[in-house]
């Protein structure tokens, strides 16, 4: 090869051998801003604010619109129902406790799918809901038959992922698999995941589940983008983001730093 040969100065020539697990090149967006972004500090959206968001997320190109549950208040469940009303190309999701009166509140509106979500560190366990894996299992089941028994998506996620016991996880995991859920998902809820820790999970969790595996990343320690990266490198498909990283405490991916990382990446497959 002629050392005068053109080369794309955006790609770099080192680390660029592709894993089998990879899917840097094969991944999907699921933007939080319209629920993730109500919890930034002083947020409030008005119903005309959401639509506006919603239109230009979806003319942007993302695969997902996640929304407040429509069990938060009566605001919620009526910007659900306006939102999915708008036929937007993004699919409309809804984040929801893993919990029956959720689901069924959750239906109503319409939505093409359930984000359902339970804790399963032992802090979680112990402080928050106060059930064991046991408890956690079964209603995850009764959950998740139901929603599919509706036709529509379902995605499972622990909350706490990285703080729960390894075989916890992984045998709540291999149980809503087998029920056929769309996802599982991880979360980082705590923000204390480096990207080696996540390229662990993900590798372990993708060789014991068939379905997709979104990523929910909070940025306490900066490591939002680079955790998300890692995830998909090892077998991921779905990452959370939101409009200029906004959410809870230091918020989640920024949509655009995430795009950058990912055009810098792939750039033919995020322009198309």
């Amino acid at each position: 090869m002629s050392s005068t040969a053109t080369r794309d100065p955006s790609r770099s020539s080192i680390g660029t051998a592709s894993s089998y697990l990879s899917n840097v090149s094969n991944f999907k967006i699921i933007e939080s801003t319209l629920r993730e972004g109500e919890q930034f500090a002083n947020a409030f959206f008005t119903t005309e604010k959401k639509i506006e968001i919603a239109k230009a997320l979806d003319e942007f190109g993302v695969e997902y619109l996640e929304l407040t549950s429509p069990a938060a208040s009566t605001q919620s469940y009526n910007d659900c129902k306006a939102i999915v009303g708008l036929g937007l190309k993004a699919k409309i999701l809804t984040h929801v406790r893993c919990h029956m009166d959720d689901a069924k509140l959750a239906v109503q509106t319409g939505v093409d799918g359930l984000d359902v979500v339970i804790g399963t560190s032992s802090y979680l366990r112990e402080f928050s809901h106060g059930k064991d894996m046991q408890y956690i299992i079964d209603t995850a089941t009764e959950v998740i038959n139901y929603v599919k028994g509706e036709g529509l998506e379902v995605r499972f996620s622990s909350e706490d992922s990285f703080r729960s016991d390894i075989v916890d996880l992984l045998n709540l995991y291999r149980a809503v698999d087998k029920l056929g859920v769309n996802r599982v998902g991880i979360a980082d809820t705590v923000g204390c995941a480096s990207p080696d820790q996540v390229a662990e999970l993900v590798r372990t969790l993708r060789a014991i589940v068939s379905c997709d595996i979104e990523c929910h990343f909070h940025n306490d320690t900066g490591c939002a983008i680079a955790n998300a990266y890692a995830a998909l490198q090892n077998g991921a498909t779905h990452v959370d983001t939101s409009v200029l990283g906004i959410g809870e405490r230091n918020g989640i991916p920024p949509l655009g730093g995430f795009i950058a990382r990912m055009y810098a990446a792939d750039k033919e497959y995020v322009k198309a």
